[in-house]
């Protein structure tokens, strides 16, 4: 059966902070979390912006916070430059505040999980003697 290619919308955030805005005109594929990032907290960050729990802007202040080590004060200071009129701040103060909720409890989940994970393996090898 012959592959085919499908337009879907998907919500979805910048894990690298710097880089160019994503091109609609662009094909991008879809790939493991894993296969990108490891490090905590950033996979649990997406599934709760795929599953609806957490609105895009807060998830994306809480990516480049757990996957680029921003600071909340730089992601507090960063600012949209208009062309005419003031700078305006890029997240709201409610944003960050969500954003912050978010990435601790993402680690949590994360540290939870990894830890279950181990336990259950360790009495896997340990039945196994």
């Amino acid at each position: 059966m012959p592959e085919k290619t499908q337009k879907i919308k998907v919500q979805g955030v910048c894990l690298d902070h710097g880089l160019e805005d994503p091109d609609p005109k662009i094909p991008y594929e879809l790939k493991p979390i894993a296969s990108y990032t490891t490090k905590p907290g950033v996979a649990e960050l997406c599934h709760l912006l795929g599953s609806g729990e957490l609105n895009q802007r807060s998830a994306q202040a809480a990516a480049w916070h757990l996957n680029n080590g921003m600071s909340w004060e730089e992601l507090a200071n960063k600012r949209i430059k208009h062309l005419i009129g003031p700078d305006t701040p890029y997240f709201s103060r409610q944003e960050l505040q969500v954003a912050y909720k978010a990435a601790e409890y993402a680690k949590e989940v994360e540290k939870a999980r990894k830890k279950q994970q181990e336990s259950s393996s360790y009495t896997s090898l340990s039945e196994g003697n």
